[in-house]
């Protein structure tokens, strides 16, 4: 069970990184369905029930070789109780590539209003007058490494998150960056939840930017990573993009 807890965690921490994941999961007990969807908690979902004749499965089980003659009957009923399918294909009736179709449809039209919207804290932005200067203390004295640098910007580490601290110089503001999964769509739904667009979307280095305001007037910075993300070389000096 340790297992399966630890496999549900890190498909969600690979959906919260930005990608598309496709997951065969055979859930056997009520304690694994009860933990993958506290897992996938605000991560955008779309369960797929996949459904097959006793008979089918049975004469599929004995072509495979490999498969433990029985398990198929023995699973049948307990796989798919107490699960709340957002479509059911049945692989007896139809052809693979028709099923995948359906299955495309029904989460291209999916709305996913229980999705929660902030993936994480991106970074904390920090205006200093001068790079060199703001490194010096941040870095030098602070002990903060140092992960990236442009001529207006440098990334530190925080030891025990993956955000960063973001000096800068072009900004007089200090300022919280929101990373979402499409900085497009977040406005959209910020302002028809009573928010307010300031700023953008504009594009950056590694995606899409806006600057919203909350109902009480609170500025919010959001971004998503749709192009990649920075690259380096030795010194911490940004050489291009990664692309995703």
């Amino acid at each position: 069970h340790r297992l399966i807890r630890g496999m549900h965690r890190a498909l969600a921490a690979v959906a919260f990184a930005g990608n598309d994941v496709i997951v065969e999961h055979v859930l056997l007990y009520e304690e694994w369905k009860r933990d993958l969807v506290e897992a996938l908690r605000g991560v955008p979902v779309c369960l797929v029930g996949v459904h097959c004749s006793i008979g089918v499965l049975e004469e599929r089980e004995r072509r495979r070789g490999d498969a433990v003659v029985g398990q198929a009957r023995a699973h049948y009923e307990a796989v798919h109780t107490n699960l709340d399918y957002d479509i059911r294909i049945d692989t007896s009736e139809e052809e693979p590539r028709a099923a995948a179709e359906i299955i495309a449809k029904v989460v291209a039209s999916k709305e996913y209003p229980d999705v929660t919207l902030f993936r994480n804290i991106d970074c904390l932005q920090i205006p200093v007058p001068d790079l060199d200067a703001g490194l010096a203390f941040y870095r030098d004295k602070l002990g903060h490494e140092l992960i990236w640098r442009t001529k207006t910007a440098a990334g530190l580490r925080m030891p025990e998150t993956n955000a960063e601290i973001v000096i800068q110089t072009e900004r007089s503001q200090l300022e919280v960056n929101l990373r979402v999964a499409s900085a497009d769509a977040a406005i959209e739904r910020i302002v028809e939840a009573g928010g307010k667009l300031v700023a953008g979307p504009f594009d950056i280095q590694i995606g899409r930017c806006a600057v919203v305001l909350d109902p009480w007037g609170n500025v919010l910075t959001v971004l998503d990573a749709s192009k990649g993300y920075l690259v380096t070389d030795d010194a911490g000096n940004v050489t291009g993009i990664e692309s995703r």
